[in-house]
């Protein structure tokens, strides 16, 4: 490609074959090297080759841009007469144009020019400040545009003896006292050690031959390298990998749950388990100090009355870290409780997080790999190092069948539901082992029905998807369990999707190409806006991690595989496809998408909001008189600030925010909150907001609930209704969870309910049921009015009208507040609401109803000196009563005091029972 140097110009098109070549793709094609090139293509599909439009010329042309590099008085002035820039600033306004006017695609381009220019011995003034392209530089060093070629560093005998010292070069420059090693900037005492001509850092071990037989210390005071015999652990041989000398693991062991569970244990046992708790699925029980301690439990939850049970979330603890991958963040983890986009990958290189397909793919520096599909599949890798040493349902790992079901104590047993009763780590409501792994008789004849088999016939047909795997893999072990499930949950395609899904992965993991088994009939998938499904998909370098920092990154996989890939010119922001001028920035390991605010907590705590470019703006948080705030659920709060708290719950109860409880005896839409009144000065304006309620209409002995909550804010309308795990935004739904007003706006589930919180201290948690939870922070003082009163810390003028005076009773107080005129019932008539005898209100004191809020011994006593019971129980009673003892209706009430617990950091013992809710 750079021709045959004979002075020449007009032949350098030459191809392999001597020939002119007619264009640049010809030419580039005709020297690839075939055998180095996987999953690439010779062109440039779409329009990604062609020209600029002309106001993009334009655009990029300003000195603001490209232009800065031709610009007669701009930083780049001293070198135009040794090195022509035109050429420089084609190829930058060629870059911005194909990514969209990226700032990261500007400082490369200005970059190469101002190296050229260096290279020539000239000398150039601050381009980056001008440019917005700031250099980073490691800790102890400073920036400079002209420092010296030929840096002290650890090993100066490795220094050319013809290093030119005089010649500047834009760089890091280490402090006085520290020299450079491996792109730090180290003390000289750490400087650690020369073996055999390989510099080592400071306290490093390594291996001094290459057969691992010889083990080596660096301790960097002077002394070199320490060396003493060693070897290889059990499982693990002598060689070099992706560069790196020393032992590495013989083989690797899987374990895979999928379906509606199958479970496939290291060892090879197979077997049937749909508990529904939250179970150890694998972790180290052998202690080592050579083995990194970790454990990834797994939480099954039913789908529906028919007791499928499938995985919906997983857990990995490790390094002091917890990573949770669910169902409830598609397409994101939760990282020791932080919500963080893919891919995360931590600077130290232990811990990798990224998005391979249709799976989150978390991968450990020691080996292990862990992928969940945030729908029901989950496979665990592990070393061969870890070999009897591992327990949990995957197994102990020792290639012994006979002891792979093996029960916490030691016992070995054939059932599933012993066995993971066992390995239970966490309680969950309602939940226990009750596998279903025979098909009931009734279903028997259904079992081979035609349209089952036939779904299923797909595994096994030699010219279908995948016959070509037939011999790597077998697939009627695929097909049974197939079956099976056909047979449990007849007419279920969406259970037989997920084995086949196994099935597909089995076969790329064993380097055959499936064909297309997916249609829009069977299985299909549904992409994100500006996405397609691929078979083969290489996604992995199409993301704006990729583009903002290439060279942090560990390499993308060469197999491909399965998933929605963003359509041509788009690249992936976590889980949105968009320009690449629109993607975010990193900042400590995270990714940040565009306009999304986060917090940063060094010496002091910065609220920052991602910008375009790669560039973030921050400003330094503070509380009254100096005091150090901190981030609490994503929203910063000074610690002598407790929220006001305002609470609806069941038929008509509702506590304000200075502490005063009343009941709201009608069934109207009512405004809980709003704020009114003067706001405070510029400093301290508050931002305006209003939520609203709606109430269900009541029934002859049935109690009232909340059906619809409203947020008014930021010029938009977020609404959640009773039972609906959505939001909708302006009469538009979103799936959970979900950014809205550049990150402003937080929806997502908590618990069983959904949480909205704002950047400005708002949080509001609902149900879905009858409890709306309010909380607003100190600064709303006296700028509130509504339902939860004026929050101004005195109980007696909370039943204000809206015109400031207050009412003469509660219904006339709840009355002034309605937000529309449609008829509705304003109290509670005798015929709804009749009065509980004396006889039926002792009864619902008991334990085993209401009575178990106030039990000083029951599960909830922890909770009673933070929070008062009284108002729930009360709540409790009256809605009880009501509805004529409905258990429902108690295991909510009762449900409302345990979050308000949990809300409260509070640890409740388990109340939920097989005999009690």
């Amino acid at each position: 490609l750079c021709g045959n140097a004979n002075g020449d110009p007009w032949d350098d098109t030459s191809m392999a074959n001597g020939e002119l070549a007619e264009d640049t793709v010809e030419l580039a094609r005709s020297w690839k090297v075939t055998n180095e090139s996987h999953c690439c293509s010779d062109g440039c599909a779409g329009d990604c080759g062609g020209r600029c439009r002309w106001d993009q010329l334009a655009k990029y042309k300003k000195k603001s841009s490209c232009g800065l590099l031709s610009h007669k008085l701009g930083p780049f002035r001293r070198c135009h007469s040794t090195l022509d820039p035109n050429i420089y600033l084609k190829n930058c306004v060629h870059d911005l144009c194909l990514s969209n006017g990226l700032q990261a695609a500007l400082c490369q381009a200005l970059q190469a020019y101002a190296d050229d220019c260096h290279e020539e011995g000239i000398v150039l003034a601050d381009w980056r400040t001008v440019a917005r392209c700031p250099l980073s530089c490691p800790p102890n060093s400073f920036y400079t545009s002209c420092g010296t070629s030929c840096p002290s560093t650890c090993n100066d005998e490795a220094l050319p003896s013809a290093c030119n010292s005089s010649s500047c070069v834009e760089t890091c420059q280490c402090l006085e006292g520290f020299v450079l090693d491996a792109n730090q900037c180290v003390p000289k005492a750490q400087c650690g050690c020369v073996f055999e001509d390989l510099l080592y850092s400071h306290q490093e071990d390594f291996w001094g031959d290459a057969t691992c037989t010889t083990r080596c210390s660096c301790d960097g005071e002077g002394q070199g390298a320490q060396c003493q015999g060693s070897s290889c652990q059990l499982g693990e041989e002598c060689r070099v990998e992706e560069g790196l000398q020393g032992c590495h693991p013989k083989a690797y062991g899987t374990c895979v749950a999928f379906g509606a569970t199958h479970y496939e244990t290291f060892d090879g046992q197979r077997f049937i388990f749909q508990g529904s708790c939250v179970y150890q699925m694998v972790g180290l029980c052998k202690k080592s100090q050579e083995l990194v301690d970790f454990q990834v439990l797994v939480q099954n939850g039913e789908q529906g009355e028919d007791l499928l049970a499938s995985i919906t979330g997983v857990t990995l603890k490790v390094y002091n870290k917890t990573i949770v991958i669910s169902q409830e963040n598609p397409n994101r983890v939760m990282l020791n409780h932080h919500l963080t986009n893919l891919p995360y990958h931590q600077h130290d290189g232990k811990i990798s997080i990224s998005r391979g397909g249709l799976e989150a793919v978390v991968e450990l520096d020691f080996g292990l790999k862990v992928t969940y599909d945030w729908q029901s599949q989950v496979t665990i890798s592990v070393p061969s190092t870890y070999s009897n040493s591992l327990c949990g349902l995957c197994g102990n790992f020792n290639g012994d069948l006979t002891d792979e079901m093996m029960t916490m104590d030691g016992q070995v047993t054939s059932n599933p539901d012993l066995l993971g009763h066992s390995w239970k780590v966490k309680d969950l409501p309602g939940c226990g082992e009750h596998s279903m792994v025979e098909c009931p008789p009734s279903l028997v004849a259904r079992w081979n029905q035609v349209a089952s088999k036939k779904q299923c016939q797909i595994l096994l047909q030699k010219d279908g998807p995948f016959g070509a795997c037939h011999e790597q893999v077998d697939p009627k072990r695929y097909f049974q369990s197939c079956m099976h499930d056909a047979c449990l949950f007849p007419g279920r395609e969406d259970v037989l999707c997920p084995i086949a899904a196994r099935y597909a992965a089995a076969c790329r993991a064993a380097a055959v190409v499936v064909g297309i088994w997916r249609t829009e009939d069977f299985c299909g998938i549904s992409c994100p806006p500006n996405s397609h499904y691929e078979l083969c998909s290489q996604a992995c370098s199409q993301t704006c991690s990729k583009l903002l920092q290439p060279q942090d990154l560990p390499k993308c996989p060469q197999k491909c595989q399965e998933g929605c890939s963003c359509d041509q010119g788009l690249v992936l922001s976590s889980d949105e496809c968009v320009p690449a001028s629109r993607c975010g920035c990193l900042h400590d390991d995270f990714y940040y998408k565009l306009e999304e605010i986060f917090f940063t907590t060094t010496t002091t705590v910065e609220k920052c909001q991602c910008q375009a470019g790669g560039t973030m703006s921050c400003e330094v948080l503070s509380c009254p008189g100096g005091i150090k705030g901190e981030v609490i659920d994503d929203v910063f709060q000074c610690p002598s600030e407790a929220p006001g708290v305002c609470m609806v719950t069941g038929d008509q109860s509702l506590m304000t925010f200075d502490g005063v409880a009343f009941n709201i005896t009608g069934t109207c839409s009512y405004v809980l909150t709003e704020t009114c009144g003067e706001h405070r000065g510029d400093e301290e304006q508050v931002t305006p907001f209003v939520v609203k309620i709606e109430k269900v209409a009541r029934q002859k002995k049935k109690v009232s609930g909340i059906q619809e909550v409203t947020l008014e804010v930021y010029g938009l309308t977020v609404t959640l209704t009773q039972g609906k795990r959505e939001v909708m935004v302006d009469s538009i739904s979103h799936h959970l969870s979900t950014f809205l007003s550049q990150g402003r706006v937080q929806v997502y589930r908590h618990g069983l309910g959904i949480l909205l919180q704002t950047n400005f201290g708002l949080l509001l948690h609902y149900d879905l049921v009858h409890q709306v939870t309010l909380k607003v922070p100190q600064l709303y003082q006296g700028h509130l009015c509504g339902l939860c009163g004026n929050f101004n810390s005195e109980r007696g003028d909370d039943l204000l009208l809206p015109d400031g005076q207050i009412a003469p009773n509660t219904m006339l107080f709840a009355s002034s507040w309605r937000t529309s005129p449609e008829p509705c019932s304003q109290d509670c008539p005798m015929e709804d609401c009749p009065p509980c005898s004396e006889k039926k209100m002792l009864l619902l004191q008991k334990a085993n109803y209401c009575g178990i809020i106030l039990d000083p011994k029951g599960p909830l006593e922890a909770c009673h000196e933070v929070i008062n019971p009284t108002w729930f129980f009360q709540a409790c009673l009256h809605d009880l009563c009501q509805a004529q003892g409905d258990t429902q209706v108690l295991c909510s009430s009762v449900q409302s005091y345990a979050t308000a617990c949990q809300e409260a950091k509070v640890v409740i013992k388990q109340w939920r029972r097989p005999s009690f809710c």
